[in-house]
C-alpha cells in the first residue's frame, strides 16, 4: 500500500478511480451503483485509494437478523438469552451488512480486507449512533475462507450449496464500554 492513500466516504461528487478486482459484479457495483445506492440512501461506500487509483471499497448497510427464524433461534437467540436484557421483547437483532467489500488485484493478500473489517468493527462499537449487534454479509464462495479467518460464522445452512452465504460476525467481543 502506498505511502499517499486515503480512507474516505464516498459522496455523490466523487470521481471514481480506477478499480478491478477480477470479479464482474464488485467492479460494476463500484462503477455503476456505489453512487446511486448513496443517492437513495440505501448503502454508503467508503473507498481507500491514492493518487491513481481505487486500492479497495466496501459498501455498508443496515440489516437485522431475525429473531423468529428458526435457524436464527438456534444459532443465535438461545445462546444470548442469557446475556440480553428482555430477550422476549427482541423479534429482530441490529445489524449493519457489508453490501460488497473488494480489494484490486494488485493489492491482495496484504491483510487490506481484513483492516476494512476492522474499521467497520471500531465503527460499530466504539462509535455506534444507534444499536449494532452484528455485521452480516452474502458472502461468495470464493470469499467465504477469509469471512471465516475474520471470525464470521454462518447464519444457516439453507444456502449451503449457493453462490452467497449469509454471514454474521457478533460484534460484543469487541465492544469498548
Amino acid at each position: 500500500m502506498d505511502s499517499d492513500s486515503i480512507f474516505k466516504r464516498l459522496t455523490i461528487k466523487s470521481t471514481l478511480k480506477p478499480f478491478d478486482c477480477d470479479d464482474s459484479d464488485l467492479n460494476d457495483f463500484f462503477y455503476n451503483d456505489a453512487l446511486d445506492f448513496l443517492k437513495q440512501l440505501l448503502a454508503v461506500t467508503y473507498v481507500l485509494e491514492n493518487k491513481k487509483e481505487t486500492i479497495a471499497y466496501f459498501s455498508i448497510l443496515n440489516d437485522k437478523i431475525d429473531n423468529r427464524n428458526p435457524e436464527t433461534k438456534k444459532r443465535i437467540s438461545k445462546p444470548l438469552e442469557k446475556l440480553l436484557p428482555h430477550p422476549k421483547r427482541l423479534r429482530s437483532f441490529p445489524a449493519v451488512k457489508i453490501g460488497r467489500l473488494a480489494v484490486h488485484t494488485d493489492y491482495k493478500y496484504n491483510k487490506i480486507g481484513t483492516k476494512l473489517i476492522d474499521w467497520i468493527k471500531v465503527s460499530f462499537t466504539i462509535k455506534n449512533k444507534t444499536g449494532c449487534r452484528f455485521i452480516t454479509a452474502d458472502a461468495y464462495k470464493a470469499s467465504l475462507g477469509f469471512y471465516e479467518k475474520n471470525g464470521f460464522k454462518y447464519l444457516t445452512d439453507k444456502d449451503k450449496n449457493k453462490e452467497t452465504r449469509l454471514m454474521y460476525l457478533d460484534l460484543f467481543p469487541f465492544r469498548k464500554s
